[in-house]
């Protein structure tokens, strides 16, 4: 019966057992985070490249749909600020799409010349633009070709 009573008494954590599993969580932690962050820089860099790629693709079929000349067209000073998809339908602009700033997102060019034909065809003068992000060497390039489509490419733009 005593036995039984000690035992009933000792359930539970020490402070020790307690303290020691902090402090495994803290290491674990720490060793955790750089990559985590660089995990989240990264994936910035591919929803950035993929928004991108999606305004395109817009831009061009809005320009077939519509067969009115089509542009991307920037909401500040450069691409990381934002941007629409304007169609120009007689003589009159409409916003088709709108993306809305990005963050520690970095374009090269910043300030891109997109512009469909009524063909569809790519009329404009920036044929690549390269996304790259803070915390994270992942680069990916933006590549359009005459028939306005466009194509992504891992790493930096070939010159």
């Amino acid at each position: 019966m005593r036995g039984m009573l000690l035992h009933r008494m000792m359930r539970g954590f020490t402070l020790v057992e307690m303290m020691l599993a902090l402090a495994v969580l803290a290491i674990m932690a720490a060793v955790a985070v750089p990559s985590w962050q660089g995990l989240i820089a990264s994936q910035r860099v591919g929803d950035a490249t993929s928004a991108l790629v999606d305004s395109l693709i817009v831009a061009r079929s809005e320009a077939l749909k519509r067969n009115a000349p089509t542009r991307i067209e920037l909401e500040g000073t450069a691409l990381d600020e934002g941007w629409r998809v304007v169609a120009t339908v007689g003589g009159v602009d409409q916003d088709v799409r709108s993306q809305l700033a990005l963050t520690r997102v970095d374009f090269d060019p910043g300030v891109p010349n997109i512009r469909y034909g009524t063909t569809g065809r790519f009329t404009g003068t920036t044929t690549r633009i390269e996304v790259s992000g803070a915390g994270t060497d992942r680069k990916r390039c933006i590549r359009v070709d005459t028939a306005g489509r466009p194509r992504i490419l891992e790493g930096g733009c070939p010159p």
